[in-house]
């Protein structure tokens, strides 16, 4: 891995032009909110975003060609609208097909041998086929083609065609990509013209749910990258400050990656974490050695250090703008 001329570097990083005042309501609508300044990131992290990815899971074969965390970039995906429900269907439709059909259909042939007579079994199997089998059929057929004509077409694959991506944050190039419907480009710029602004609003229960949003600053974009949603809309402000900390210092090349378990697997092929992790012989298994019961003990110690600890959810302010 190269790091590219774009790539964001929070020691060399050339100043930004200041950014002119909101114009217009819609403007200051979209970017209204605590705006969280670019810092000389620390490690704190945030554990909330963690918690989904335990050991057991990273130890299995093909994990890394699963996580959409890698040490090229951060690139989640989520399910084009119609695609939990066909995955859902062609679920219940293959039950239908394999356990629930022929059940049925042995059921029904036993009416043959009491009152109902064997005409009667017949035509209940015939209607059984045709309002239960071939509806079921038709949803998962091609499901059962693909894994018929295709056999090493696995599940993952399948889920990549029913996802879109959602945004990418790329470590070696220093660019941040949102994405559209049909993976369409909306928009493509350099990390460092990101403003990252924590948006709240109160729900129906009278709670405040929060959006941390990166907002591009040149920009009148209707559209920004949702990075709050690695810690869900509740958590306590403390960790969007630690989540902003974390992707800071993955987009930063002069430091290491962040030190969490789903980017344990590329560190070593990440120049700057590779030579940190030689000069501090940190164990390239630290977090996939442990069960997950440890891991999760591990996750709540470091919450609670921070916490208690009064440890800075960030590092030191940068002023990345350049003087008037």
């Amino acid at each position: 891995m190269r790091y590219q001329p774009t790539a964001y570097n929070s020691q060399t990083f050339t100043p930004q032009p200041q950014p002119e005042k909101s114009r217009g309501l819609m403007e200051k609508m979209r970017k209204r909110g605590q705006v969280f300044p670019f810092s000389d990131a620390n490690n704190s992290i945030a554990t909330q975003a963690l918690s989904g990815l335990s050991p057991s899971m990273l130890n299995q074969e093909t994990i890394e060609d699963e996580l959409f965390w890698t040490h090229h970039q951060m690139q989640p995906s989520t399910f084009v609208f119609w695609a939990q429900i066909y995955i859902f269907f062609s679920v219940m439709a293959k039950a239908v097909l394999y356990f629930i059909y022929p059940l049925l259909c042995a059921l029904t042939l036993l009416m043959a041998f009491g009152d109902a007579g064997f005409y009667m079994a017949i035509q209940t199997v015939f209607s059984i086929t045709l309002y239960v089998a071939l509806p079921a059929g038709i949803i998962y057929s091609p499901v059962f083609f693909i894994n018929r004509f295709d056999p090493d077409f696995d599940g993952n694959k399948m889920e990549r065609l029913l996802t879109r991506k959602k945004y990418c944050l790329n470590r070696e190039t220093g660019m941040v990509t949102l994405y559209g419907a049909g993976n369409r480009k909306i928009f493509t710029h350099p990390f460092i013209e990101f403003d990252c602004i924590l948006a709240s609003n109160p729900n129906h229960q009278g709670l405040l749910s929060y959006r941390l949003m990166l907002v591009h600053r040149y920009s009148n974009y209707k559209h920004g990258v949702n990075i709050g949603s690695l810690v869900g809309v509740n958590a306590p402000v403390a960790e969007y400050h630690r989540l902003w900390n974390m992707i800071q210092q993955y987009m930063d090349v002069s430091k290491p990656l962040p030190d969490i378990p789903m980017l344990e697997p590329f560190r070593h092929l990440d120049p700057t974490t590779a030579e940190y992790d030689q000069q501090t012989d940190r164990d390239p298994h630290y977090w996939r050695q442990m069960s997950d019961e440890a891991f999760e003990a591990q996750l709540t110690k470091i919450a609670k250090a921070q916490e208690q600890n009064n440890i800075p959810p960030t590092g030191p302010e940068l002023d990345i703008f350049a003087k008037a």
